[in-house]
């Protein structure tokens, strides 16, 4: 057991946090075992039922403690589980006495596998977890720095016009790069936490890489998927248009330049700097990755290309050097700020003088849009530049050290370690339920509220001294008791807990009848018990899955162990050899594919088999053993279904729903700290206690959102009566992905807030507060809705506020309001161009640009709501009037007419009744698709953001339309 579950096959540090764990457990297991042994011995002699009882209650609290500690620190589940192991052997046996032997048959072989697997690991193909962070780190800032680079190639690619296909496929690999980009991340957390438990021997310690693998790398990772958003938002916004039917869609007497136009204007003038940036930015990143690698001795340098070879690490690096590309990458930051700006200037300033063309820079879609890359790829070379500096800190260390190496001892906390990580995502429990909270009071609320308890204590306690001391001891018992109560029912590893030592004792209960002791230990009936704890997880679905994995791993290590013992008639090398020739299979099922139980229980099943017939332990031969432990394997299992199924059965779809509820939840949470001062006219915008608060609620939505992943993973293996969850799995997989688009936004415009505070807010705050208190108030209600359909089932309400609508009215307002300042700094209000220039060049400064990348953010966000309330509709129903009282449309058919819809072949255009060509549309359920040619130009692109495209695609076709159906002011 300790071999297998403390296999070498890993990290160093990986290796002795596991076998650190399991030579604890062992021990306090073996403690545990030998005191109910030695207490049942006091009174075997008297009383064999007695005895047996205190053996029974052992294990129960054993098995009880194993259940909750495994659900609520899963981190924990190998020192549990190898506590339990000398419970139930040693518990479960005929040993009437306690002797030296019992401690010692089971203390001996957990330490010798210890040995052996640290002296495997140490001297055979070694790998420490320091030499894999810094690779790690490397391929993740490679990675970032491939996606930073194509994001901004594309970008420029929508505005030049290039193939649409072409621009659709790379659109597509980005947005898969983002899925990459998040494992990288978290790859780079669970190095770093391995290297915790390793002592290090090199010139720096791991420890001193903190501020690149975790702090820096989760920085410009975050802005390379804000850059992504970006383009994910162009392509939504200018949409895609059949080459055929590009020259004129509508031909009027004067022609009308669409809003995408401006936007590919406004790319075209920011294109030069952008370039520029953009090269010195990936330049500090292949210094930041050829760094890290230097200090940290790394050979190779991993490369993103697959064409291109691994790089040598050089022999050296000159600090001058460093500095050098430091102060090219500042400089290269400061000019990007200036260039844009002055490029944006230009063309409002010229447009001022022109009199067909009018460049609007004012606060709109487009402006955010530009404002949001700039801004996003700005902040991510300032990033940048903190990790360059960083690694020249690094290399100083370096020099200073002379490049000699030495031991580094792990810096353990424990608190931290405890609960960074479960055991298996596929194990993870859901958190506790988060609902949305009651509006807090104001301070005069909270002095009456005080008052008013403290009137109450005094009362309470002149009452007292009249009172009973019986009466009072026994309220105050029943309180406790009704907490405990509480407690209980809504303790999801209290319930886990009691199931698992239900099951336990149902597969160990023969063991403590005197009369058939023997009996069941002759036949090996505590494999039973064993198998059922391997077998036992914390969902139907998950229960049976692993009950299968085991049960197959099970007959074909028995098999294999079978053969071994009857090859040569128990000859001892024979086993040894079949032995390790079946492990090599086993532990590449067990190590390289998602079949790992099945490869550990066939190892484990092997060697018993073959082991225990030869030692001879309990009588019995080869054949009798291989069908005792697939009878035990299937008794266990089963058990553990049944328990699993008829007491307080979990549903990986309950799971599932409250996961993205309490996702919802925290996502209300750090919309709550973006909209703060929406309540009255003090400018409080921002503050670092905000920032803290935002911070903590993102981490728990997205560990909600990694929760709601691995259950949704678990519903395809679990049972449901009411037909196959296949198509509301399709849906749930969309609101995953909506949701997590939504948190990444909020997360860019927290970040921006940061860096470059919030001056539009601030400024305007006492005018505009009303406004942005709609927008929050309609933000906050579409996420309660959402969310008390999910947790209570109900259809949709018919009506739901706009959020589009606010912040349109908030943007207009801010528009209005840049225009009168400007008009009243001007001095006259006749020169209608020079007002226009003047207010455009006030609203380019940098902390309007900034307002302008998180306002763009702010849109995304509403796209993705708007997105997330049609998905809720497709699993909850809505009630609108249209088949009856409750509309609850069909998924499936729902994008098969979205796929049919693309493969549209354009006619001829069709001419209105004024003369003017119009161009024909497909539409399909709300939204439209018009102008593309092949259905795989869409194929791989996520569902949401194709509808979130159609949608905005219809509304400008017919914004399009009515400018052209409608006379112009000069033909009235």
């Amino acid at each position: 057991m300790t071999s297998v579950f403390g296999h070498p096959g890993r990290h160093l540090g990986a290796m002795v946090e596991a076998l650190t764990m399991a030579t604890i457990g062992g021990v306090i297991g073996v403690a545990w075992a030998s005191l109910g042994t030695f207490l049942s011995s006091l009174v075997y002699g008297q009383n064999q039922h007695a005895a047996m009882t205190i053996k029974a209650v052992f294990v129960m609290v054993a098995a009880f403690v194993h259940g909750y500690v495994r659900l609520s620190t899963p981190r924990l589940f190998l020192l549990v589980l190898l506590m339990l192991m000398p419970v139930l052997i040693g518990l479960t046996s005929t040993a009437t006495h306690l002797t030296l032997l019992f401690p010692t048959q089971f203390l001996y072989p957990i330490l010798t596998a210890i040995a052996v697997m640290l002296l495997v690991n140490v001297t055979i193909f070694p790998e420490f977890g320091s030499s894999q962070l810094c690779m790690t780190t490397i391929k993740t800032i490679l990675l970032a720095q491939k996606v930073t680079d194509a994001a901004a190639d594309l970008f420029v690619e929508f505005a030049v016009g290039n193939d649409q296909d072409d621009c659709i496929t790379k659109l597509k690999n980005l947005t898969k790069l983002k899925a990459d980009l998040r494992t990288k991340v978290n790859a780079c957390d669970a190095v770093y936490t391995e290297c915790s438990f390793e002592l290090a021997y090199s010139v720096l310690p791991p420890r001193d890489l903190k501020s690149i693998s975790r702090t820096g790398i989760k920085n410009v990772v975050a802005k390379a998927n804000s850059l992504v958003g970006t383009c994910e938002s162009t392509f939504a916004f200018l949409g895609i248009e059949n080459p055929a039917t590009q020259q004129k869609l509508f031909i009027a007497k004067k022609e009308e330049r669409g809003d995408e136009q401006l936007l590919k204007n406004l790319v075209k003038r920011v294109e030069r700097p952008l370039k520029q940036l953009q090269s010195a930015h990936s330049r500090a990143l292949d210094v930041v990755a050829v760094c890290v690698a230097y200090a940290y001795d790394t050979p190779k340098i991993p490369s993103m290309n697959r064409a291109s070879s691994r790089a040598c690490r050089p022999d050296g690096i000159l600090l001058p050097e460093i500095d050098a590309h430091i102060e090219w990458l500042d400089r290269a930051i400061t000019e990007f700020g200036d260039t844009s700006s002055a490029a944006l200037e230009g063309a409002a300033d010229i447009s001022a003088h022109e009199g067909d063309t009018v460049v609007d820079l004012m606060p709109r879609e487009e402006v955010f849009l530009i404002s949001s890359f700039v801004m996003n790829l700005q902040h991510e070379a300032a990033h940048t530049l903190e990790m360059l500096r960083a690694a020249r800190h690094l290399l100083e260390e370096r020099l200073e050290r002379k490049g000699r190496k030495s031991l580094h001892f792990p810096r353990i906390k424990l608190r931290k370690w405890l609960f960074s990580g479960p055991e298996e995502p596929d194990t993870v429990r859901a958190g506790d339920r988060e609902t949305f909270q009651s509006e807090q009071p104001n301070d005069a609320d909270i002095t009456l509220i005080n008052h008013d308890v403290t009137k109450r204590r005094m009362t309470r306690v002149r009452r007292k001294e009249t009172r009973s001391r019986v009466f009072y001891i026994w309220r105050k018992s029943r309180q406790a008791l009704g907490k405990i109560l509480d407690w209980i029912a809504h303790s999801e590893s209290f319930i886990y807990a009691f199931k698992f030592m239900l099951g336990v004792m149902l597969c160990a209960w023969p063991a403590f009848v005197p009369a058939w002791a023997d009996w069941y230990s002759l036949s090996r009936g505590v494999w039973a018990p064993l198998i059922f704890v391997l077998v036992f997880e914390n969902a139907v679905g998950s229960t049976i899955w692993i009950f299968f994995l085991r049960t197959a791993g099970t007959i074909v290590g028995s098999s294999w162990g079978f053969a071994a013992y009857q090859s040569r008639h128990g000859n001892e090398f024979t086993i040894a050899v079949m032995l390790m020739l079946g492990t090599i299979p086993n532990y590449y099922v067990q190590l390289g594919t998602k079949y790992q139980k099945a490869g550990m229980v066939c190892t484990i099943s092997m060697c018993v088999v073959a082991l225990s017939t030869h030692l001879q332990t309990v009588p019995g031969t080869s054949a009798e053993n291989f069908y005792k432990r697939v009878a035990t394997m299937l008794i266990g299992g089963t058990v553990a279904t049944v328990v699993q199924v008829v007491l307080f059965p979990v549903k990986a779809r309950e799971h599932l729903k409250q996961s993205l509820a309490t996702a919802i939840v925290h996502i209300n949470q750090m919309e709550s700290c973006i909209a703060s001062g929406v309540d009255d006219k003090r400018h409080q915008i921002s503050s670092p206690a905000l920032f803290k608060l935002f911070e903590r609620a993102r981490r728990k939505a997205s560990a909600a959102l990694l929760q709601a992943e691995s259950f949704l993973e678990s519903t395809k293996r679990e049972p449901r009566l009411k037909g196959d969850f296949s198509d509301q799995a399709v849906v749930y997989k969309e609101i995953i992905y909506v949701l997590r688009q939504v948190a990444d936004r909020m997360e860019n415009m927290v970040q921006l807030r940061k860096q470059y505070g919030s001056t539009v807010l601030e400024q305007y705050n006492s005018r505009i507060y009303a406004y942005r208190r709609n927008v929050a108030a309609s933000i906050t209600l579409t996420l309660f809705v959402i969310h008390e359909a999910l947790t209570t089932k109900l259809p949709m309400p018919q009506f739901m506020p706009s959020t589009r609508l606010a912040h349109t009215r908030m943007v207009l307002r801010i528009r209005q309001i840049i225009l009168e300042e400007s008009t009243q700094s001007s001095g006259t209000i006749d020169a209608v161009a020079e007002t226009q220039t003047t207010a455009a060049n006030h609203a380019l400064r940098a902390k309007f640009l900034a307002w302008n990348a998180s306002s763009a953010a702010l849109e995304e966000c509403i796209d993705y709501l708007e997105e997330l309330i049609e998905l809720t509709k497709f699993l909850v129903g809505a009630n609108e009037f249209r088949s009856g009282l409750l509309h609850r449309p069909n998924y499936k058919e729902y994008i098969n007419q979205i796929k049919s819809s693309r493969d549209f072949n354009p006619k001829q255009p069709a001419r209105g009744e004024d003369g003017y060509e119009l161009a024909e549309t497909v539409t399909a359920s709300g939204y439209s698709l018009f102008g593309v040619q092949t259905q795989q130009a869409l194929e791989g692109m996520p569902d949401s953001l194709t509808r979130i495209t159609s949608r905005r695609m219809e509304a400008r076709l017919e914004r399009r339309r009515t400018n052209v159906l409608s006379p112009t002011r000069d033909e009235v």
